[in-house]
């Protein structure tokens, strides 16, 4: 896991995203001297939509306590972003958030698929408080942005261990069993294995080590 409090200023991200299409837009400009200005201007468009959508808000959720205003974000991030690409995405979420939402401190949690939301967060996540400390939310006034900084708890992934869509679904299913069971019994696990082996067709040893491989995936 890494842990990180110093920041870049938010315009290296911005500049370094911007990079990334220069070489596109000076390919498109070489291959096409005819085309008119605004289609040229649409396949800049174009790009900045696609990076833009590299991630989801997939949930939002206000937390008042201790007399502060926090949110909480489930962020769902498409592809395989390192630490430094969740780096940036934190700057996008927080400017996308702070145009509609008033708080003293958020929390970005990362997922790198939707059924994994309500579980601890694989990607890891971000604090955007005051010294980047969910905790120090009482210290500042609501919507006083220009006292917050970022805290990262970011996981760098090993994404040749990532589960598939389908370890996806069958990992999804028993998780829901399981928890619909939510009994002490000590041989509940054995016993929803049997059945979600039963509903897929699997052998229980299968979906174990599928159940295994998400926690490992989850924690590290």
């Amino acid at each position: 896991m890494t842990i990180n409090r110093n920041q870049k200023p938010r315009w290296v991200y911005r500049l370094r995203r911007g990079l990334l299409f220069l070489p596109a837009i000076a390919f498109a400009i070489y291959a096409w001297p005819s085309e008119p200005a605004s289609e040229q201007t649409e396949t800049v468009q174009t790009s900045e939509a696609t990076n833009d959508v590299a991630y989801t808000i997939k949930e939002r959720r206000a937390v008042e306590e201790n007399d502060s205003l926090r949110y909480e974000y489930d962020v769902v991030v498409h592809g395989q972003p390192d630490v430094e690409a969740l780096q940036a995405i934190s700057h996008d979420v927080i400017d996308e958030v702070t145009a509609r939402d008033t708080f003293q401190a958020a929390l970005i949690q990362f997922y790198d698929h939707e059924a994994y939301i309500g579980t601890d967060s694989p990607l890891g996540q971000a604090v955007f408080g005051p010294g980047g400390d969910w905790g120090l939310a009482g210290t500042v006034e609501p919507g006083d942005y220009d006292e917050m900084s970022f805290g990262w708890q970011l996981r760098e992934k090993e994404w040749d261990t990532q589960l598939s869509e389908d370890e996806v679904r069958v990992w999804r299913a028993w998780n829901d069993v399981y928890e619909e069971k939510d009994s002490d019994h000590p041989d509940i696990r054995s016993r929803v294995t049997r059945t979600i082996s039963t509903k897929y067709g699997l052998e229980p040893e299968d979906v174990q080590h599928i159940v295994l491989k998400q926690n490992v995936w989850a924690s590290l």
